[in-house]
């Protein structure tokens, strides 16, 4: 009897703790966002201004909205077709009403950095209404699981593809599911639909949170949970299978890398075989054991919902697309929703059944952290490619040099220096696409990534002196060649 009362009191002591300093708690989460931010933008605005920027996919975004900013439309040079044909990315029309103000790719790092810090703060929220409220541990464990998730290794991926609007959709699922489960059904359905906004594989991820509210959405929101999955059908029936058709016209399409598996690729010969080895991929499996253990493998006590975690996981790694295949870059975001939800429920289960000391939920902290550390590839992580971020700052050298180009005129330029030139209506990365009028911005020290061939660049540069060319200007760094017989 006197063991029971102790163990009584000292639960009783823990909650009041946890009562007196309630404010304490959404602070650890707050101070984690800002550091991420900080750091995510510090280090992205270091490859810009370093010129090892990716024309694809950052010029390519900074293209489009630029385009929109200026009543152009969606229209890409990049891909030669409009964009909505390709991702269904609405929000776009609101990043260029602010490069209306500013037409600079800084605002597009900015968006992407805070988004991918917002998780934090989002996330904290999220469990702290998914996981018991009169629980004291609930507090502790909603801060360990939260803190760490703009730092994870999988999250640092997303930060070094630079700008994605997947990148935001996290942070505002994670806020709408927050409010669903809270009762602000107002609030929930318009997260809900700027979240669909961000691009049409986020249809997943409205689904996920129609399930979740099915099972914890509050009165008012749980019984209307079937309108979601409606919301989220008719999103991806009209925008994928309607609107993106019509401006896609027959064009290009990601689709195209599951051909394979219905044996219309001859690269890729299909078999039982071929898919297996596709559903196991040593380097995307990591990938999902890394998130797994940051989440202290609480996912694991509620294996019902780690079940969601399979659709977008297959489709990624079936894809024939390496990154993607891989769950490299931004493509292993959309696993992230579903496994996060998985962890909260997991942890409620596991609340249910037992008291934990804080010590012990504060402990979830660590695998995330120290993953993020050794297999993380945005620095410091120790897999990243620190030469790409330690380049001068050679913005204004370019902009000198590039001066006497009319605002307007097509561009061809090395991949890190598209992005400085996409506010136009023609630019292409060197040599892609390269016609006799573009002007031809080209990098001595040029930082080349995918989809440019090296071989087909060095030949095209090759060429350039017998092309009927003027070499404009050249201080040693940049070159700017003029159009044919100019």
């Amino acid at each position: 009897m006197t063991v029971e009362v102790l163990h009584i009191n000292a639960n009783a002591q823990q909650d009041r703790v946890v009562a007196e300093a309630w404010w304490v708690f959404p602070a650890v989460p707050l101070l984690a966002a800002a550091v991420a931010f900080t750091w995510t933008l510090h280090g992205e605005l270091q490859r810009l201004y370093g010129m090892t920027g990716s024309a694809w996919d950052l010029a390519y975004d900074q293209q489009v909205i630029w385009n929109i900013s200026q009543g152009y439309g969606f229209y890409s040079s990049f891909a030669r077709a409009n964009f909505l044909g390709i991702h269904f990315e609405l929000i776009l029309a609101v990043l260029a009403a602010i490069e209306r103000l500013w037409p600079s790719p800084i605002v597009l790092l900015i968006f992407s950095s805070a988004g991918l810090a917002a998780t934090a703060p989002t996330a904290y929220l999220f469990f702290r209404a998914l996981l018991p409220a009169d629980r004291s541990e609930s507090a502790w464990i909603a801060v360990a699981l939260s803190a760490p998730i703009p730092f994870w290794a999988a999250i640092q991926e997303a930060a070094r593809d630079f700008f994605h609007p997947e990148n935001m959709a996290l942070a505002l699922a994670l806020l709408a599911a927050w409010a669903g489960i809270r009762g602000h059904r107002a609030a929930m359905w318009c997260l809900c639909v700027v979240t669909l906004t961000c691009k049409e594989d986020q249809v997943y991820t409205i689904a996920v949170i129609a399930i979740l509210m099915s099972a914890y959405g509050a009165p008012q929101v749980k019984k209307h949970w079937r309108f979601l999955l409606y919301l989220a059908g008719a999103w991806f029936l009209i925008g994928t299978g309607i609107v993106q058709q019509l401006y896609r016209n027959g064009g290009y399409t990601d689709f195209a890398y599951y051909r394979w598996l219905v044996g219309l690729d001859p690269s890729l010969p299909v078999s039982a075989l071929a898919i297996l080895e596709a559903m196991a991929r040593p380097g995307a499996l990591l990938v999902v054991v890394a998130i797994f253990a940051a989440l202290a493998t609480l996912p694991m006590f509620a294996p019902r919902w780690l079940l969601l975690v399979i659709p977008p996981y297959l489709a990624n790694v079936m894809s024939a697309h390496q990154p993607q295949s891989m769950l490299d870059l931004h493509y292993v975001l959309i696993l992230l929703f579903p496994f996060i939800v998985a962890a909260g429920a997991g942890a409620r289960n596991l609340i249910q059944m037992r008291r934990i000391k804080p010590v012990w939920a504060l402990a979830a902290l660590l695998p995330a952290l120290i993953l993020g550390f050794v297999i993380g590839r945005f620095p410091p992580g120790l897999r990243a490619e620190f030469d790409l971020y330690a380049r001068p700052n050679t913005v204004a050298q370019l902009q000198n040099a590039t001066s006497m180009i009319p605002a307007n005129a097509p561009v061809n330029a090395d991949d890190g220096l598209a992005v400085w030139l996409a506010n136009r209506q023609k630019i292409n990365d060197f040599p892609d696409l390269l016609d006799a009028t573009c002007y031809v911005v080209v990098d001595r020290q040029a930082y080349v990534s995918s989809p440019t061939n090296p071989a087909q660049r060095q030949a095209a540069l090759d060429a350039l002196p017998t092309s009927g060319r003027r070499l404009l200007y050249d201080d040693a760094r940049f070159q700017v060649w003029s159009p044919i017989g100019d």
